[in-house]
C-alpha cells in the first residue's frame, strides 16, 4: 500500500510541476477504466454503449450497458451508467439482471496552474442482488490530467469509496493513473493502472480510441487483474457519441 501511495505521490509532483495548459490535454478521449473518475468537463452532452465480458477463476460475466454525461455548465458535469450483467459458471449456469444505476458529478477547480476536477458518485441500489446490485454505495474523488511536450498526457486520480458490506459500511481508497499517447489524429492509445483496497482490486490495462467522425468514436481495451478482487481478463468493446 506505501509503495503504490508513494507512486502516486510522484504522478501528482509531476503534474504540479507543470504550467503550459495551451497543449491539448485530449478532452475527447475518456478513460476506460476511470471513465467518470476524470478531470475534464465535456461542453456537449455524450453518450457510450458496448460489452464488457470479464474471466474470473471458475466463472464470467458479462455486462451490455450505457453511461454517458452532460455539461451544465464550463465547470459542472454530471452523468450515469447502466447495464444488464449476467454471470455464468463452468456448468454453464448463471445469474442475470439489472445493474445499480451509477449516478456522478464532478467539478473543474479553479486553479491557476492545475487541470483537475473534484466529485463524488453514489449507486442507486435498483440492480439485482444476485448479481451485485442492490447496493448504496457512494464516494468522492480528485482528478488531475497533464500534457507533456512530446503530446502524450498523464491523467491520475485518488478516491475514498464507502461500500456497503452485509448492511454495513467500509472505507476503501481508489488509486489509479494513466497515459494517453496521441498515435496520429484519429487514433490515441490508452494505458492504465488502477487499485482499490478493500475489494482487494488491482489491474492494468491497454485501449485504443478511434475517431470515425466529429462525433463518433469506436473504443476497445483488454484489462489483466493484478489482484484477487479483480477479473484475470477484461474485455471492453464500446461506441461512442457526442450530441
Amino acid at each position: 500500500m506505501s509503495r503504490n501511495f508513494s507512486l502516486l505521490l510522484i504522478i501528482l509532483f509531476v503534474f504540479a510541476i507543470g504550467t503550459n495548459f495551451a497543449q491539448d490535454t485530449k478532452d475527447d478521449v475518456k478513460l476506460f477504466q476511470s471513465f467518470f473518475y476524470d478531470s475534464p468537463i465535456t461542453k456537449t452532452m455524450y453518450g457510450q454503449a458496448g460489452i464488457h465480458y470479464a474471466s474470473y477463476d471458475g466463472f464470467s460475466s458479462m455486462n451490455i450497458g450505457a453511461q454517458g454525461g452532460y455539461g451544465v455548465n464550463p465547470n459542472l458535469e454530471v452523468g450515469g451508467a447502466l447495464g444488464f450483467t449476467k454471470w455464468s459458471n463452468k456448468n454453464g449456469d448463471g445469474k442475470s439482471g439489472l445493474s445499480d444505476l451509477f449516478v456522478a458529478g464532478r467539478y473543474l477547480l479553479p486553479l491557476n496552474n492545475l487541470k483537475a476536477s473534484a466529485g463524488a458518485y453514489v449507486t442507486l441500489p435498483i440492480g439485482k442482488e444476485e448479481v451485485g446490485g442492490g447496493k448504496m454505495n457512494f464516494g468522492a474523488f480528485a482528478a488531475l490530467r497533464h500534457p507533456l511536450s512530446n503530446g502524450m498526457v498523464i491523467t491520475g486520480n485518488v478516491g475514498l469509496n464507502f461500500v456497503e458490506v452485509k448492511s454495513d459500511y467500509e472505507n476503501s481508497i481508489r488509486l489509479a493513473a494513466g497515459l494517453i499517447y496521441p498515435v496520429n489524429p484519429q487514433l490515441n492509445v490508452v494505458g492504465e493502472w488502477s487499485m482499490e483496497t478493500e475489494i482487494n482490486a488491482m489491474m492494468l490495462s491497454g485501449g485504443a480510441d478511434y475517431e470515425l467522425s466529429p462525433t463518433s468514436r469506436i473504443r476497445g481495451g483488454l484489462g489483466l487483474g493484478l489482484d484477487d478482487g479483480s477479473p484475470d481478463l477484461l474485455l471492453m468493446a464500446t461506441y461512442f457519441m457526442t450530441f
